[in-house]
């Protein structure tokens, strides 16, 4: 969030210490359980038809980088906010130090590379039959909704990919950044008390790093209040060295995209998805496309059931 990363590779810190790894992680506890919540009902992904096909044969999930989905925008709003807040307290009488810190932060925040952010996303929602999630996911006619077992979505246990629930409130997002921007200048100046570096550069720059890589990690679940209705949540992957040769990459109108295929579960070692139901979206031959996707299913070796929407195709 405050600096660019254009490598999976993680850094490596001189100057921090175990000390500053508790202390950051004790400050995470809470807001780990605040948005990476056990979920209670399945979880859809919705998608168009050719999606559907292509998800089914291969057994994976494309998770696309967050600057090449639908409204890349909307990961600038926690940037927004905190930008803001930055901004606010630089008019504000400062101590040298503290003012040090935070011009570079505004620096970072006012030129955000998200196009080279290493996290990519795969979204889903609780409701598997929403008329606007047609319209928007599921190319309008032909589109599906496959329902996935939540439970198995959050205990994958490759350490790089975190199922986590949105979070709409404007409050609450002001709260977090306020937070978030008191302990950026508090365990920044923590460290300068305990002379963590050499020089104030040194310590600023790499605390940096280390800092905006655990508070970026919960800017994917902070949206507009706008998006309310889309009861959404993500599975976010952390771009992993051993990936890179498995990335995908489609030419879109107006850019191209890239994708990593996750493999959220392995059945006699092939991947094998979590799926427990596809709901076939509003179109004109609905009993024709739910007997196709059955036999998509058995072909590829999946016992799930098959249901139809309840929204008409003319409402579409």
């Amino acid at each position: 969030m405050f600096v660019a990363t254009d490598t999976p590779t993680e850094p490596m810190y001189q100057f921090m210490q175990a000390e500053d790894h508790q202390q950051y992680g004790a400050w995470c506890a809470p807001y780990v359980a605040k948005f990476n919540p056990v979920p209670t009902a399945p979880l859809y992904h919705y998608t168009a038809g050719s999606g559907l096909i292509e998800i089914v044969r291969s057994g994976e999930l494309w998770a696309t980088q967050l600057a090449c989905l639908n409204d890349a925008s909307e990961f600038l709003y926690p940037i927004d906010l905190l930008l803001s807040k930055v901004r606010a307290a630089l008019k504000t009488p400062l101590t040298t130090e503290v003012k040090f810190l935070l011009e570079k932060v505004e620096a970072g925040l006012s030129e955000p590379q998200i196009a080279t952010e290493g996290r990519f996303i795969a979204c889903f929602s609780e409701d598997g039959d929403d008329l606007s999630q047609w319209r928007s996911y599921g190319a309008g006619e032909g589109g599906y909704a496959i329902e996935f077992d939540a439970a198995a979505l959050r205990t994958l246990k490759d350490g790089v990919t975190i199922l986590g629930k949105v979070e709409y409130d404007e409050k609450y997002h002001l709260a977090f950044i306020d937070d978030v921007l008191n302990h950026t200048i508090s365990f920044f100046l923590d460290g300068v008390q305990k002379k963590r570096a050499p020089t104030l550069d040194a310590w600023r720059d790499e605390f940096l790093r280390y800092w905006a890589s655990i508070v970026s990690a919960f800017a994917p679940f902070l949206k507009h209040p706008k998006f309310r209705g889309e009861r959404e949540w993500r599975l976010v992957y952390h771009l992993q060295d051993e990936a890179i040769p498995r990335m995908r990459y489609l030419q879109r109108s107006s850019m191209m995209t890239k994708h990593v295929p996750l493999r959220l579960a392995m059945k006699d070692g092939s991947p094998h998805l979590p799926l427990t139901r596809v709901i076939v979206g509003p179109c004109r031959h609905k009993a024709i496309s739910k007997i196709s996707v059955g036999d998509l299913l058995r072909t590829h070796g999946y016992a799930a059931p098959v249901s139809i929407t309840a929204i008409p195709y003319q409402a579409v």
